[in-house]
């Protein structure tokens, strides 16, 4: 629900900003009609951690990897900082950590959709990381989502009662995965 009114308190504000562009107001609503299903879009796959019944366009996982890629200290950008050499005090910050996430060609950049930091931290690679809450949201999503493909793609879903609800052991390529 929260996301529901954050998506429409921006898109309510989004559409007075844009309303000095003398752009009709039908054509601004229809607009930001998308970017507020957008938004729903990503919000539902992290609340039900779960593959949307229908697929997902090019176009809507692309929106998706850059959202989570900006909240990664990489693609920070320091506002309001006084000793800004930019206009209006917005500098891009730079990490100087031995592991911090740098992109230097922005080919590179639109190639990994700006995620530059890695997943997991210290061998183990479900644990969060710090610098990289976009990252590390995409590790936990995709593990959910691929626990939902495999139910789904065996079957095991289709009974409530059957061996998913008390755990389930798949050996994997990589050795035991536990459901």
């Amino acid at each position: 629900r929260v996301s529901t009114i954050n998506s429409k308190m921006n898109a309510d504000t989004l559409k007075k900003d844009l309303s000095v562009l003398d752009i009709p107001k039908n054509h601004v609503t229809l607009g930001l009609t998308n970017l507020v299903h957008q938004s729903k879009v990503l919000a539902s796959l992290i609340k039900h951690r779960k593959l949307p019944d229908a697929p997902l366009s090019d176009l809507q996982i692309n929106s998706i990897l850059l959202t989570l890629s900006t909240l990664d200290t990489n693609r920070e950008f320091t506002l309001n900082n006084q000793y800004s050499s930019t206009p209006g005090g917005a500098e891009r910050w730079v990490g100087v950590g031995e592991r911090e996430g740098r992109i230097y060609s922005s080919l590179v950049s639109s190639r990994n959709f700006g995620l530059g930091h890695g997943m997991g931290r210290s061998g183990d690679i479900m644990e969060p990381q710090p610098k990289a809450v976009g990252s590390s949201i995409l590790v936990q999503l995709t593990k959910y989502l691929a626990i939902d493909a495999m139910k789904r793609g065996s079957g095991l879903n289709s009974n409530p009662n059957g061996p998913v609800k008390h755990g389930m052991v798949l050996p994997l390529c990589t050795g035991f995965f536990f459901v």
